[in-house]
């Protein structure tokens, strides 16, 4: 007898959940650690380099706003043409753009660590603000199950 294979909508629904789950770990749950060890453990200026910091922190900004761009743009593109992959290759191909996204969105943790470090102006405060972005910015610009699942073709 030809036993059914996995119901597809709840295959959706798993790599949906996987992917969003490791990028609220990454770009949520990762940069409120940060917050608190910046002013406990990781002192700023560890790097001692005040000027590249400011120089530095305006490059950043922008890495963000074009990180920020960068996901809205492509997540657009991607669910425009969504509902016509394979249904099979759907779930995977939602979980990579998630995952780029939520890396994306991550990187500006990154930036936070490195201002804070050279040790800028105002290091912590700005350090805070780029680590605070990652959160924002996965909350604001990753698409939701909902529109994947539009996206798809389901109503």
């Amino acid at each position: 007898m030809n036993e059914p294979g996995p119901d597809p909508s709840r295959t959706f629904r798993r790599a949906f959940l996987g992917a969003y789950g490791l990028g609220l770990l990454l770009c949520v749950a990762w940069p409120l650690v940060l917050e608190g060890l910046l002013g406990s453990l990781l002192k700023p200026g560890i790097l001692g380099a005040p000027g590249l910091a400011e120089d530095l922190g305006y490059t950043f900004t922008g890495l963000v706003i074009l990180g920020a761009l960068f996901v809205r743009g492509r997540s657009r593109r991607v669910l425009a043409g969504f509902a016509t992959l394979d249904a099979h290759r759907r779930p995977w191909a939602m979980a990579q753009e998630i995952l780029l996204y939520s890396a994306v969105c991550a990187s500006s943790s990154l930036f936070g660590l490195v201002y804070h470090g050279l040790g800028g102006p105002r290091a912590d405060r700005y350090a805070r603000t780029f680590i605070a972005l990652a959160a924002l910015m996965f909350l604001v610009f990753v698409p939701r199950f909902s529109a994947w699942r539009r996206a798809s073709g389901k109503p």
